[in-house]
């Protein structure tokens, strides 16, 4: 199948296309003028179909028609198209099968099945085709048309074009008079929406016309206002009313066109309003004035806001020293880099100190002769440096840590840097601005605060800080374990809160005042556990802490246990006190050992050696009570070691029975001064006073969560036995046995029969070797 031809390329040109929107009758209602025409044409040419075709850019549409079924086809089904190529011709087609332009077109080759086609060019006067009057039947018709209906066709297009004509002038019209009409609304709006008083004064009748603005802008209300020239120039201030009516009529009476003066212009409540007033004069053919129209500004506001202005520029100004004055004297350092022509390129002194020189050369080269490192030790790239980052890519930089070397000294300086970009108003990169802040002394003090605070941490003294108030900030973890503080507790605190209820009248009548007024006070104090109520002895010392100017901020005490240091010096003072009682009870010893010896003796020789032996076991006894040394050895040996100075020789006065046990130094001395002690008690008072009295040494071991020893002093065939009426040391050294040295306990009673004495002890104290 033969697909239709092209349309010319006339029916694109855009003229044309200009010339029928200009006409703005595409897509519009029939009108009876366009509809009598085709019906006239198809009359008179005896066609069944008559159109007025309008062709535009993309189709062809159809303004009147009769006996044609489609308001509008496309291009490709149009015959009109090819009628624009004949401005000044009519286009006869007897026959549409037979021409090539229009054999394959849809009309011809399907319904309807067109076959004559004759139009007339629709021609405007500027010379563009808008389209045809055409007649179309549906038989070929060899003769075409005659030469009356061509006629008759041409003057019926003539008349179309003439009706296309009045229908663009009457668009035109409508088009300007909604322009005038939209100019004069826009120029009513704007006379209401103005702040200035227009005013159009005529000439010929001295009459004045104002807008509302006489009213918002200066108080006088319209209704009020005489319309006159004289009411105007009454209104001008009198200083200045001559001046302005010379200048005025100097213009109006000349040939100039345009006057403008300022004055004070009276407002309705008597006040003057600064104003500047101007008009263009109307002339007519003959040069004379007729009118003058013009606007009257009021300058109070202008001229407030150019004070405001002024003042304001003088703050920038002001502003601008003070930035100035800060850039140069910031004790941080600070650069302004730019990269274009003429862009800041700015430094402190500051940081020409930190870096040891200034900016140097241009901002993409002086890099390279710099020397830092990042904070791993990694050199600088001369493009990674903060305010080339910042320029390059825009990135914000804070607190970069960065090493530099600085030039004029060699000392290698810890910084910080921090660098933004500075834009303008479209967001261009203009500038960057960096801070360098040197942290070296910073991050030298930050080091040692954080050894000492590793040393209040793991120092084993009581540290703590408080405020003025006694607020505690701080205690060290010893701290908190000496006084039964968590951690959470401690904070917030009284210092008092730790001190012995008994020693509080002391502390704040005396240690507190005196470490207010800027003293310190050192000495033994009591702590008191908060959790368990228990009294810890420590050396305590507080001082105040005062700030950057001397005043007094807190306090600080420092306070080291001394639990332990006292224990050893109680247990000195029982041992002195034991040593003492000991050299009493030794000769009493030598003495009863002598007599007990020397009473039975029959023989000197052997008296003597008994003696001298009993001697050298008391002597050994005494050794160990003086060194507090004494040999590991089974729990046997060492009571009969001590009891061995007090057998006078009869047989059975001390009786041991138990398992073999063994026994540390430090039980070892215990055991052999409680059994001395008992022995020596016996010797005097009790059952081996008697020449038939002896002793029972008893002891088991037994317990299954941990073994613990369990051993029995019983006096038998003494003289009766009676409480004593108070407890002398021996007594109390006898009771205390065992629980200062090996968590022992000691039960001292007094039956008549004779005394009982009963120990017990864990086994594993018992093997303690110190």
């Amino acid at each position: 199948m033969s697909r239709p031809s092209d349309p010319p390329s006339v029916v694109c040109d855009p003229g044309r296309l200009a010339a029928l929107e200009a006409h703005a009758v595409l897509d519009t209602l029939p009108e009876q003028g366009f509809d009598d025409v085709v019906r006239l044409a198809s009359r008179l040419c005896d066609t069944p179909v008559a159109l007025v075709s309008l062709v535009a850019g993309t189709r062809q549409w159809f303004k009147a028609r009769t006996g044609f079924p489609l308001a509008q086809t496309d291009l490709g089904r149009s015959v009109c198209a090819h009628a624009l190529t004949q401005p000044d011709s009519l286009l006869v087609i007897p026959d549409l099968t037979q021409d090539p332009r229009t054999r394959d077109n849809p009309l011809v080759t399907a319904s309807p099945g067109i076959r004559f086609y004759a139009g007339a060019p629709l021609r405007t006067p500027e010379g563009h085709v808008l389209g045809t009057l055409c007649v179309i039947d549906y038989v070929s018709r060899p003769e075409g048309l005659s030469a009356t209906e061509a006629d008759d066709l041409r003057a019926l297009a003539r008349q179309v074009t003439g009706h296309l004509a009045m229908r663009r002038a009457a668009a035109e019209r409508e088009a300007a008079l909604r322009a005038v009409q939209a100019t004069e609304e826009r120029y009513r709006l704007a006379a209401r929406a103005t702040n200035d008083a227009i005013w159009d004064w005529d000439f010929a009748t001295d009459h004045v016309l104002w807008n509302e603005a006489l009213q918002a802008a200066y108080g006088h209300p319209l209704a009020e206002v005489a319309p006159t020239g004289a009411w105007w120039i009454d209104h001008i201030h009198p200083d200045d009313r001559a001046r302005i009516d010379a200048s005025i009529h100097a213009v109006i009476d000349g040939a100039g066109t345009v006057w403008s003066d300022e004055y004070r212009f009276r407002r309705a409540d008597g006040s003057y309003a600064d104003v500047l007033d101007r008009g263009s004069v109307i002339r007519d053919a003959a040069g004379r004035a007729i009118r003058m129209i013009g606007a009257m500004l009021d300058l109070t506001e202008r001229r407030r806001a150019e004070a405001a202005r002024r003042d304001s520029e003088r703050r920038l100004d002001l502003e601008r020293s003070l930035l100035k004055s800060v850039f140069r004297q910031a004790p941080v350092g600070i650069s302004v880099a730019g990269t274009e022509p003429g862009a800041p390129n700015l430094i402190n002194a500051r940081a020409e100190a930190i870096l040891g020189h200034s900016l140097g050369g241009p901002a993409l080269t002086r890099y390279q002769s710099f020397r830092a490192e990042h904070a791993d030790g990694r050199i600088y790239a001369p493009d990674d440096y903060p305010s080339l980052r910042a320029l390059r890519e825009g990135a914000v930089v804070t607190g970069e840590a960065m090493r530099y070397r600085n030039a004029a000294t060699g000392a290698l300086r810890l910084l910080e840097v921090s660098s933004a970009p500075v834009r303008d108003e479209d967001g261009t990169i203009r500038a960057a601005v960096t801070v360098f802040l040197d942290v070296t002394e910073q991050r030298r003090a930050e080091a040692q605060l954080r050894r000492l605070a590793l040393v209040a941490e793991q120092s084993s003294d009581f540290i703590a800080i408080a405020d003025a108030d006694g607020i505690i900030d701080y205690v060290n973890p010893a701290g908190r374990a000496l006084v039964g503080l968590s951690e959470d507790a401690a904070r917030g605190a009284h210092l008092t809160d730790v001190f012995a209820p008994e020693d509080l009248p002391f502390a704040e009548g005396t240690i507190l005042p005196a470490i207010r007024a800027g003293g310190s006070w050192s000495g033994e104090y009591r702590l008191r556990h908060l959790a368990s109520g228990a009294v810890v002895p420590v050396r305590y010392n507080l001082f105040a802490l005062r700030g950057p100017g001397g005043g007094f901020e807190g306090f600080a005490a420092v306070s080291h246990d001394i639990s332990a240091r006292k224990a050893a010096e109680a247990r000195q003072e029982i041992l002195n006190r034991e040593l003492s009682h000991r050299l009493k009870n030794t000769l009493a010893m030598v003495q009863a050992v002598a007599v007990q010896t020397l009473r039975n003796a029959t023989d000197p020789a052997a008296a003597r050696d008994a003696l001298v032996a009993r001697l050298v076991a008391l002597g050994k006894a005494h050794d160990i009570l003086l060194t507090g040394e004494g040999e590991s050895a089974d729990l046997r040996a060492v009571l009969e070691g001590a009891l061995a100075i007090h057998d006078d020789g009869r047989p059975g006065r001390f009786r041991l029975q138990g398992p073999p046990v063994p026994c540390g130094a430090r039980a070892a001395l215990s055991l052999t001064l409680m059994a001395h002690e008992l022995a020596t008690n016996a010797v005097k008072y009790g059952a081996l006073r008697h020449p038939d009295g002896y002793v029972t040494l008893d002891w088991a071991v037994a317990g299954r969560a941990g073994p613990v020893l369990s051993l029995r002093w019983q006096e038998h065939g003494g003289p009766p036995v009676t409480p004593p009426a108070r407890k002398g040391f021996g007594s109390r050294l006898i009771e205390r046995g065992l629980a200062g040295t090996v968590d022992g306990e000691v039960a001292t009673h007094y039956p008549p029969e004779g005394v009982v004495c009963t120990l017990t002890a864990p086994l594993a104290e018992l093997l303690t070797g110190e």
